[in-house]
């Protein structure tokens, strides 16, 4: 009994959580919704995030958001030529059919004291986003998140999140762009344990702050390298142009199709997953990021009541902080 209870409750706040829009949320320009897709090319598609009580600054009409999201756009582009010594690339955004950046407001239904601020606030947002049907495996739904949080971005392939309000960016354009370069790498896997200077924790062993994964605008080998199957961040399919062999993060981490990436380093640690999966206990870390549609120890996607349970329940118990993927 105490079970049907439970889950009547979660269909009944899947049902209710989007009367969340307030009345003053609308304003001119403003969309609640993905827009139509001008293609079907994978695409990072972008959020204004904030908690049920937040302050509605509006970077999602006002410009702030394009202006930042464009420019970050170009150091990618130079970052990109200075790596490859010729071919310049881009990260494949989502635009509408003006041509204009197709940015989301999204108004979370809890308050700010009531997320998981003790692990991530993504577990939040990335339950939420789901159960709105933000879930197209083409797309990372990546939030300029108007809050706090325990860091300034965290992100897993699917979603990620910059944190506006956090202590350590406290809404500086410049910081803003080199956080989102850098978890934008993790949420599309990286950084691969097989990378030529790669740390466990998928970052850099050095820590050389001039690196995007360490928050600067260089590359690294994370981008190019020479080690046989091992991916590289210039075939990603969200960048532009696209590679004649590229991998998709959703496969290569969610689906955990390999492919030709059979490196020892990646089978080893696929195979270690396995084991301790089979064995019914917790996945350990994998050869990159983790999957953000994948909540529970082993590999299974979201339903709407894992996804409800996540987003509803404060994610304070050791299986979300294990879950927890950047720091």
């Amino acid at each position: 009994m105490q079970h049907l209870k439970k889950k009547i409750l979660l269909i009944l706040l899947i049902t209710l959580f989007s009367s969340s829009i307030f009345a003053s949320d609308e304003k001119p320009g403003r969309f609640f919704e993905d827009q139509p897709d001008v293609n079907d090319d994978y695409q990072i598609h972008f959020i204004y995030t904030i908690a049920n009580d937040g302050e509605d600054r509006e970077w999602d009409v006002n410009g702030q958001m394009e202006d930042m999201l464009l420019k970050m756009n170009e150091i990618m582009a130079r970052s990109t030529k200075i790596k490859s010594k010729g071919e310049s690339k881009k990260y494949k955004f989502d635009y509408r059919e003006d041509g204009k950046l197709d940015v989301t407001f999204l108004r979370l239904d809890k308050n700010f004291k009531d997320l998981d601020i003790k692990n991530s606030i993504n577990n939040n947002i990335s339950a939420y986003l789901w159960l709105k049907r933000f879930n197209n495996p083409k797309k990372i739904y990546y939030s300029f998140s108007d809050m706090g949080g325990s860091n300034g971005g965290e992100a897993g392939v699917t979603q990620g999140s910059t944190f506006l309000k956090n202590k350590d960016v406290r809404s500086n354009r410049e910081r803003i762009i080199k956080i989102t370069l850098h978890e934008l790498i993790h949420a599309q896997g990286g950084g691969f344990n097989c990378v030529p200077g790669m740390g466990k924790n998928s970052h850099y062993k050095n820590r050389d702050t001039s690196h995007q994964l360490n928050h600067g605008h260089r590359l690294g080998a994370m981008y190019m390298h020479k080690v046989k199957g091992c991916p590289q961040l210039v075939d990603s399919v969200y960048l532009t142009p696209t590679s004649k062999d590229p991998y998709d993060p959703y496969k290569l981490i969610c689906d955990r199709e390999l492919g030709k990436y059979t490196h020892k380093k990646i089978v080893k640690a696929f195979d270690k997953q396995n084991k301790v999966v089979a064995e019914g206990k917790w996945r350990p870390r994998g050869f990159g990021a983790y999957c953000k549609w994948q909540p529970g120890p082993d590999f299974e996607y979201f339903t709407d009541a894992t996804a409800a349970e996540q987003h509803y329940q404060n994610c304070d118990y050791t299986e979300c902080k294990k879950a927890r993927f950047d720091k």
